[in-house]
């Protein structure tokens, strides 16, 4: 068995895939680590308060995403045993989180088709007072537009 359980020649200054994978890796876990800010500054900032909880988990899943991708980053450091067991773990982690809001989301579907549903019937009916309103006027005016 090989005493040093390092990376070895994968990491080394020749090997072009692994450099543009690194280079990968640290713009993917960027996305991924300023997404949940995103989505919690919605969360705060708007009228979502029922589904804050969902954006919570999202955010949890896309950090938890991109701590795989960081931790790719740590894998040239020689460390490989350790980045192993830190790497299962979130992974292990993502997993749950993953399923969880997947989970989440088919409980909300209902919800947020209701949700477009109940906008559309409020818009509808905005207009139609709209237009009833016009037709008022129209008659009691004597004008009729056609």
């Amino acid at each position: 068995m090989d005493a040093c359980r390092c990376a070895g020649s994968l990491w080394s200054s020749n090997n072009t895939l692994a450099k543009y994978q690194l280079v990968s890796d640290l713009f993917i876990s960027v996305a991924y680590f300023s997404i949940p800010l995103e989505l919690l500054y919605l969360a705060r900032n708007s009228s979502l308060a029922p589904y804050r909880r969902i954006l919570l988990q999202f955010g949890s899943f896309i950090v938890l995403c991109g701590a795989t991708h960081f931790i790719n980053l740590w894998s040239i450091s020689g460390y490989k045993e350790t980045v192993e067991t830190v790497q299962t773990v979130t992974k292990g982690l993502c997993a749950v989180i993953s399923c969880a809001t997947a989970i989440s989301l088919i409980g909300m579907m209902r919800e947020f088709l209701d949700y477009k549903l109940e906008l559309y019937l409020k818009n509808k009916a905005s207009e139609l007072d709209t237009e009833k309103g016009l037709v008022k006027n129209q008659a009691s005016t004597g004008k009729t537009e056609y």
